[in-house]
């Protein structure tokens, strides 16, 4: 009987193999001929049994260990606690990185973060993603590459067409609702008592106005005084409005002339931003930080025809060389406006402000307007002049519903030179 309790243990261990069966077979029968051909059939069903059995439980067991080893391969073999310490180490790289608009890089974070197991790499990213969006309002977001932000407004790919790799930058950006943000920029007045209440007891600022020594707080939960010049912010908005407006490319002479018509030019003094050793800057030098920060695009591109002939050419004088050094650029939005801001959002912002604009001029001409009309009729008051005293009220009204519908065609508009949907944050 060795020969069947070999077989039996081989089922146990996974099912011994064909050529095993077949020496298997060989030995059943020269036992049936040792053992006078005695029929061992119920004996073999029941093995045959065992071995099924066996080979399932064997089966499932794989089955199991893969299915561990794929999770344990999502962690890259890192427990709770292992990273949970490792997803603070990323919030506190990220947290530190945005003061200074720094992008974070994911071979960064693998060298800071997970320098022996970077394996562990999704399981970090997802819990810093949590503590990031509940405690702190905030999360990482992946920028785009240049060839995405190039095919953006062409026709989408096809298919079956390979996609662009992705770039492995990350920043951080708001996930705070902008009406929360609003509100929270307004001022409360019993926040602004117990803020002056605080800095006088610190002696910090006096009774009068003339005796602070400290700037009056905004009364407000979320301040940006000092944070930011919100001039430098402005100007941005600007610029990357003129940029959506003229189809998503200006060259630079035309952005030049466009920043001429609200009296800025590249050598304009500005305010410096924060974390700069600089009293002030020039215009250009802020939208040179614009672009180290991801905001803009400064591309250059080649010329028509090919590079100029030098000899033989007659010297260009400063201006012209200068001028035609210019035109050798164009300016384009860059990765971080597109994450951070949204084409959609500033559409609305350039349609709210031009409809705003407009509709405080037909304001004023309708004051004018009822001015004149109340000189010429300066005889006639009384029972004419109050036949409808919501005249005003009613004109606003109609002035208003006349601005919202400008706004929308202007968005319509800023949708058709773009050439395409606008992106979205």
């Amino acid at each position: 009987m060795a020969p069947r309790a070999t077989q039996a243990s081989q089922a146990r261990r996974g099912g011994p193999s064909q050529s095993q069966r077949r020496r298997g077979a060989d030995s059943d029968d020269d036992d049936e001929e040792e053992y006078g051909g005695m029929d061992y059939d119920d004996d073999e069903d029941d093995e045959g049994n065992l071995a099924g059995a066996s080979q399932a439980r064997v089966g499932s067991q794989s089955q199991a260990d893969g299915a561990n080893k794929k999770r344990a391969g999502g962690t890259g073999g890192l427990g709770p606690e292992e990273i949970k310490r490792r997803a603070n180490d990323l919030v506190r790289m990220a947290l530190f990185e945005e003061p200074r608009r720094q992008t974070i890089r994911r071979t960064e974070i693998i060298k800071k973060v997970l320098p022996e197991n970077s394996r562990g790499f999704n399981a970090v990213f997802e819990t810093a993603q949590k503590i990031l969006r509940h405690t702190f309002g905030m999360e990482l977001v992946e920028l785009m590459t240049r060839s995405e932000r190039d095919a953006i407004g062409e026709e989408k790919q096809e298919n079956g067409k390979k996609k662009s790799q992705s770039s492995g930058t990350y920043i951080l950006r708001s996930t705070l609702n902008p009406d929360l943000i609003r509100l929270a920029n307004k001022k409360n007045d019993k926040l602004y008592e117990e803020e002056v209440k605080s800095l006088r007891a610190l002696g910090l600022i006096g009774k009068e106005p003339e005796d602070q020594n400290y700037e009056r707080p905004s009364g407000a939960i979320l301040a940006w005084k000092s944070v930011e010049p919100l001039a430098l912010t402005g100007i941005l908005q600007l610029v990357l409005s003129l940029i959506l407006a003229n189809g998503r490319i200006l060259p630079e002479p035309q952005l030049k002339r466009q920043l001429k018509s609200f009296h800025l030019y590249f050598n304009s003094k500005l305010p410096s931003p924060a974390f700069s050793s600089h009293d002030e800057q020039t215009l250009f030098d802020h939208l040179s930080d614009m672009i180290k920060q991801n905001y803009l695009d400064r591309v250059r591109v080649p010329m028509p025809g090919g590079a100029p002939v030098q000899g033989g050419a007659r010297r260009k004088s400063r201006k012209a060389a200068d001028e035609e050094e210019e035109g050798l650029y164009q300016w384009r939005w860059g990765s971080r406006a597109h994450a951070e801001i949204g084409e959609q959002n500033v559409a609305e912002f350039i349609c709210e402000f031009m409809k705003k604009s407009w509709l405080e001029e037909q304001l004023k001409l309708l004051g004018e307007d009822e001015e004149e009309e109340e000189r010429t009729t300066a005889g006639r008051r009384g029972k004419n002049a109050a036949r409808n005293p919501n005249r005003r009220a009613e004109k606003e009204a109609e002035l208003e519903d006349k601005a919202d519908k400008y706004g929308e065609r202007l968005l319509k508009d800023v949708t058709r030179v773009a050439g395409s949907e606008l992106t979205k944050v």
